[in-house]
């Protein structure tokens, strides 16, 4: 809570980051890395104003609204161009093509696929992450209606396992890859975050939501531990009990006012417990986060 209150400045359209607070300094100086309040981060701010503001035209069954999805978490985010007033929705694989030409200038700038492709986004670089994902995420965009466009709308977990299911390529070799390249767990959680906060599939309940946290277990679940909710080799049912613990006491203690202006539910928590996570793996130390959100 006091981590969450410490970072609310930085809301403030006037804020202006000080060298003597490392921790806001360290966020402010890469929104899309360190925010916790994820529908501020640029790059999802950009896609919630471009993508996810029109349902009915992102859910559309021609599926261009997933190529949209999947290009932009598969391909995009984090990279210059979604932060810029450049960033659009794409009609088609020429659309984009025609896009991708007209650009050059903007990209020269970025040193071509710099200006789109940002591979370190979410941590580790991401090799995968290239342009060349985008005719695949074409071709796939009907799957779409495999899941979706139905009387009753598909659980997130339904979905999280729907994005990172996987198809043999090799027989002999035993072979396997996401059907959905450079898609993996961590991806799919968020795209299904993000599937969420547009109101396409319903928003899951804390323990719902904390099942597929402990699958993942990457930064949202070393939050956890590192704020001492849980420790290094408890199962998933104590992670789902400290999860939901930890946003009810949220819940009871945060006032509407704050929860409005961070965008607060169970999407944002795991968020900002993978982003304190981050700040310490960042040179910010627990010691340093905890001496200047206590002042």
């Amino acid at each position: 809570m006091q981590f969450l209150r410490h970072l609310l400045p930085l809301l403030s359209p006037a804020f202006v980051p000080s060298k003597r607070n490392k921790v806001l300094s360290k966020v402010a100086s890469n929104l899309d890395f360190y925010l916790p309040f994820r529908r501020h981060a640029p790059s999802l701010a950009n896609a919630r104003r471009v993508l996810y503001a029109d349902v009915n035209r992102l859910a559309s069954e021609n599926g261009v609204g997933f190529f949209n999805i999947l290009a932009f978490r598969g391909v995009f985010f984090g990279s210059p161009f979604t932060h810029s007033d450049h960033f659009r929705w794409f009609d088609s694989l020429a659309d984009w093509k025609q896009f991708y030409a007209m650009e050059k200038g903007e990209a020269n700038k970025y040193e071509d696929e710099r200006y789109y492709v940002t591979k370190n986004c979410y941590g580790q670089s991401q090799i995968g992450r290239q342009l060349s994902l985008l005719p695949s995420y074409w071709d796939q965009r009907t799957l779409w209606n495999d899941m979706f466009n139905k009387p009753a709308k598909p659980t997130v977990c339904k979905v999280f396992k729907w994005l990172i299911a996987r198809q043999t390529v090799d027989v002999y070799k035993k072979q396997s890859v996401t059907v959905f390249s450079n898609i993996g767990e961590l991806t799919a959680l968020l795209i299904c975050g993000d599937l969420v906060e547009a109101g396409i599939i319903p928003m899951p309940s804390a323990e719902e939501w904390a099942k597929l946290i402990a699958k993942v277990g990457k930064g949202s679940k070393a939050g956890l531990e590192m704020c001492g909710f849980i420790e290094g080799n408890n199962n998933q049912q104590r992670i789902c009990e400290a999860f939901v613990s930890l946003d009810l006491a949220l819940q009871q203690e945060l006032s509407n006012k704050e929860k409005e202006a961070i965008g607060y539910n169970v999407i944002m928590l795991e968020h900002a417990l993978c982003k304190i996570k981050r700040l310490t793996n960042r040179k910010i130390s627990e010691a340093v986060i905890y001496s200047e959100i206590s002042r």
